[in-house]
């Protein structure tokens, strides 16, 4: 089983026994024996969880610093299903004779999914205010057809239903260098580089698409929330930005 170069030794000396892969299929199976090193990884669970799953203290016993520093390398392949995978190491004299144990293979390449048409905006539009209603201080404001996301009166996102008449349900939000890359891998077929924003540092998530992660979405405005909240507390927010 591969891990990180900075991950083997701590796995080899027993201090990490779990592992976050995001899959279109498991690749690994309870009790199976994959290799690292001189020795092999014994793999004593296999669990489908969701992305929220994925909490800070789950990060530190993988081996990361946190959720964000996780997520840039759980990714394999085109996969969205996210697996939590416990296991102990044997070593050398622990593993069967000839090997019995083989690599991790990434997860093959996936299609990416077709259009289906634009989905019910209006119950996009009530999950989005489902969701900020969960955000401290976050509220959403109507602007015509769109819904300006704040907090503390300073934006972090826009809910745009058919904007300039592109016919799409989309939602932009502030994002890190970081949030960029993690969505990116998490939602291929939703993400995109709003036109005017995305040289700005924002980013899109398509709201109409066939399988659409509501996850992912959750993930994007946490994050954006979070980041302009922190800022109108030190009176140093961004200036807002026009749809």
């Amino acid at each position: 089983m591969q891990f990180v170069k900075r991950l083997r030794d701590a796995v080899q000396r027993g201090e990490i026994t779990c592992s976050v892969r995001i899959w279109t299929r498991p690749h690994v199976k309870r009790g199976g024996r994959y290799a690292l090193g001189a020795g092999a990884i014994e793999v004593d669970s296999v669990d489908s969880i969701a992305l929220e799953d994925i909490t800070p203290v789950l990060a530190r016993e993988s081996g990361f610093k946190s959720v964000v520093d996780l997520l840039k390398v759980a990714k394999h392949g085109r996969g969205r299903n996210i697996y939590l995978i416990r296991f102990h190491y044997l070593a050398p004299s622990a593993s069967p004779a000839g090997g019995g144990a083989r690599a991790l293979a990434g997860a093959p390449p996936q299609a990416p999914a077709s259009g289906t048409g634009k989905k019910n905006s209006a119950r996009l539009r009530q999950r989005i205010l489902t969701l900020i209603a969960h955000l401290p201080g976050a509220a959403a404001l109507d602007r015509g057809p769109h819904m300006s996301l704040e907090v503390r009166g300073r934006r972090f996102g826009w809910f745009l239903d058919d904007h300039h008449g592109d016919g799409r349900v989309a939602l932009n939000c502030r994002a890190s260098a970081e949030m960029h890359d993690i969505l990116q891998r998490l939602a291929p077929h939703q993400f995109h580089l709003p036109k005017y924003l995305g040289n700005r540092g924002w980013i899109g998530l398509w709201l109409d698409v066939p399988r659409l992660s509501w996850s992912a979405v959750e993930l994007a405005l946490r994050e954006a929330h979070a980041g302009v909240a922190a800022r109108s507390v030190r009176g140093t927010a961004p200036a807002r930005s026009q749809a």
